[in-house]
C-alpha cells in the first residue's frame, strides 16, 4: 500500500459521511456534492483487511462502465493507494494487494438481487440509490453478515433527490416544507426496523424500538444517518469550475430546485387536472350540507413481501350544501383481504350514519358485479341507501367535473392526516394506469351522485285539527276535496 496518499474530505458534510459508524449512511441531495468520490473514498477504511468483501451497486452495468464512470474513477483512485491493484475488467472486480476485493454490480430487476443469494459481504455501497427499489436494497442488507472481519460492517449510499423514490420517505424527517434538507452542523442518527409486510418503522432512539422489538444483534434494528450535500460542500469543484453554480441556477425550475437546492418535493407537474391551492382548507365538516355520499373504490390485496404497494381500498366522504360548496370530509383507507375491507365498510357506514348515501363500484366482470350487488344487499338490510356506480367514461372525463368545481373555488377539504396522500394522488393524476387513482375515482363518483340524486324540498305540514284533512294545501299545492262517499 502507498502510505503517502491522503484522501481528505472537502467539507464537514463529507467528513461526517466518511467517518460515520452507522449501519447505513446516506450522502446526497444535490448535484456536484462530490458524492461518487466520497462513496469510493468510504471503502478506503476497509481495503487493507484481507477478508474485506465489498460490492458497489448501480442500476445498470452501462452506468458503471461508461467512460469516466464509476468503475474508471475507482481504478484511478485505488491505483494511487495501491499500485499493485489488480483489475478484472470482465468481472468488474478490483483485487487489492491485501486480498480485499471490491466488485461492481447492477441491481435493476427484482430478480437481480438473487445474484448475491448466499453471499457474505462486509461492505455494500449503492450509487444513485434513488434509482433502485426498496425491496432490492433491503434484501442486500441481509447479505452484510460476514464474521471474518473485526471492523463494523457498513452500508453507504449516495443519490440525488427523486420524489417518487422510496428513499424520500427515509429522509423526510430532515426536510422543510419545500422538501429541502435542513442544514445542521451535526446530523442526527435515526433508527429503523423492517416489520411485518415489509414496512419500515422509524424512531429517534434505539431504545424506542428495543422496547417494542427487543435488544441485541438479532433485533434487526439498524442505525441510519442522512447527510445532505450540495455543490457548496464541494469547494474543489467550485474552484475548478466557477461557472458550475450558474449552470445549475440556469436549469428549468424543477431541475434547479432538485440539483442546486436539493429539494425532494420538486417534480414535474402532471397534466394539471387538479391542484391543492384551488381548494380551501377547513377545520370541520360542513354543518350546512344537505347531502353526503361515501364513495368506495375497492381492492382486496394485502401488503406482502412480493407486493409492497398494492392498490388501496378507499372510501371518500363528500358533502354538498345549497350554495354548491363541496367538502371532502373524510377518507377511509385499507390494504387488506376482502373480509377486512368489508369490516371497514360496515364500520364506516355505521359511523357516518344512515343519512349518508353509499356508492359501490359495479365492475362489468360477472363475479365482481355479483359481489357488488351482494354488498349492496347487506348494507341495504342494515338500513343504508346504496348506489351501484358503473364507470361508463374515461377516467379523465369522469374526473373533469370535480376538477372544474375545484378550480372554481367550490371545494373545501377538512384538515386531517389523510390530506397529504389525497393531495399527492390527485395532483399526479393524468389518466396513466401506472399511477394510483383510487381517490380520484371516488371523487368522480361523488360528483355524479351528489348531482343526480333527488333531494326532497323542506316543507311544513299544516295543522289539520278540526278540519277536513283533504282540504287545504301543502307547500302551495292545492289538494282537491272529496265527498265521503267517494273515499269510503
Amino acid at each position: 500500500m502507498n502510505n503517502n496518499v491522503v484522501f481528505s474530505p472537502a467539507s464537514s458534510a463529507q467528513e461526517q459521511f466518511l467517518n460515520s459508524e452507522c449501519d447505513i449512511t446516506f450522502y446526497g441531495g444535490a448535484a456536484g456534492a462530490g458524492k461518487s468520490h466520497c462513496l469510493l473514498g468510504s471503502f478506503l477504511k476497509f481495503c487493507h483487511h484481507p477478508r474485506t468483501r465489498g460490492v458497489i451497486f448501480r442500476r445498470t452495468t452501462k452506468q458503471l462502465t461508461n467512460p469516466g464512470g464509476l468503475f474508471d474513477a475507482a481504478i484511478n483512485l485505488y491505483k494511487k493507494v495501491d499500485p499493485k491493484l489488480r483489475v478484472r475488467m470482465r468481472e468488474l472486480e478490483l483485487i487489492f494487494s491485501s486480498g480485499a476485493t471490491l466488485k461492481f454490480a447492477y441491481l435493476d430487476n427484482p430478480s437481480d438481487k438473487y445474484n448475491f443469494q448466499g453471499a457474505e459481504l462486509t461492505f455494500i455501497a449503492f450509487d444513485e440509490i434513488q434509482q433502485l427499489s426498496e425491496d432490492n436494497v433491503m434484501y442486500l442488507l441481509s447479505r452484510l453478515r460476514s464474521t471474518s472481519v473485526g471492523y463494523k460492517k457498513q452500508v453507504v449510499a449516495t443519490g440525488n433527490p427523486e420524489y417518487d423514490s422510496f428513499i424520500r420517505h427515509w429522509v423526510e424527517f430532515a426536510l422543510d416544507e419545500r422538501g429541502i434538507p435542513v442544514r445542521k452542523e451535526i446530523y442526527p442518527t435515526r433508527y429503523m426496523i423492517q416489520i411485518e409486510g415489509g414496512r419500515i418503522q422509524w424512531a429517534n432512539s434505539r431504545e424506542e424500538l428495543e422496547d417494542l422489538y427487543g435488544a441485541g444483534n438479532e433485533s434487526g434494528i439498524l442505525s441510519f444517518k442522512f447527510i445532505p450535500g450540495t455543490i457548496y460542500d464541494n469547494p474543489p469543484l467550485m474552484k475548478a469550475d466557477p461557472t458550475y453554480v450558474s449552470k445549475l441556477k440556469a436549469l428549468p425550475r424543477v431541475e434547479m430546485e432538485r440539483l442546486l437546492l436539493g429539494s425532494w418535493y420538486a417534480r414535474q407537474e402532471a397534466a394539471g387536472y387538479w391542484k391543492r391551492e384551488w381548494c380551501q382548507m377547513v377545520d370541520h365538516p360542513n354543518g350546512r350540507a344537505t347531502h353526503r355520499v361515501r364513495c368506495w373504490d375497492l381492492a382486496f390485496t394485502a401488503e406482502s413481501e412480493q407486493n409492497k404497494s398494492p392498490d388501496w381500498t378507499r372510501g371518500v366522504l363528500v358533502s354538498k350544501d345549497r350554495s354548491s360548496v363541496y367538502t371532502v370530509e373524510d377518507v377511509a383507507s385499507i390494504r387488506n383481504r376482502v373480509h377486512e375491507v368489508e369490516k371497514l365498510i360496515f364500520e364506516t357506514a355505521l359511523r357516518d350514519g344512515h343519512e349518508v348515501t353509499i356508492s359501490i363500484p359495479l365492475d362489468p366482470a360477472a363475479a365482481a358485479g355479483a359481489y357488488a350487488k351482494g354488498l349492496q344487499r347487506k348494507l341495504a338490510e342494515m338500513g343504508f341507501s346504496v348506489r351501484l356506480t358503473r364507470p361508463v367514461k374515461s377516467k379523465i372525463t369522469r374526473f373533469a367535473p370535480f376538477s372544474s368545481v375545484s378550480q372554481a373555488g367550490f371545494v373545501h377539504i377538512v384538515k386531517a392526516d389523510w390530506n397529504k396522500s389525497f393531495f399527492e394522488e390527485l395532483e399526479m393524476f393524468n389518466g396513466d394506469r401506472a399511477n394510483k387513482d383510487d381517490q380520484v375515482d371516488c371523487c368522480s363518483d361523488a360528483m355524479v351522485l351528489l348531482n343526480r340524486d333527488t333531494q326532497l324540498p323542506d316543507f311544513t305540514l299544516p295543522d289539520f285539527t278540526g278540519t277536513n284533512p283533504f282540504e287545504g294545501s301543502i307547500s302551495g299545492t292545492n289538494i282537491p276535496s272529496y265527498s265521503s262517499s267517494l273515499i269510503s
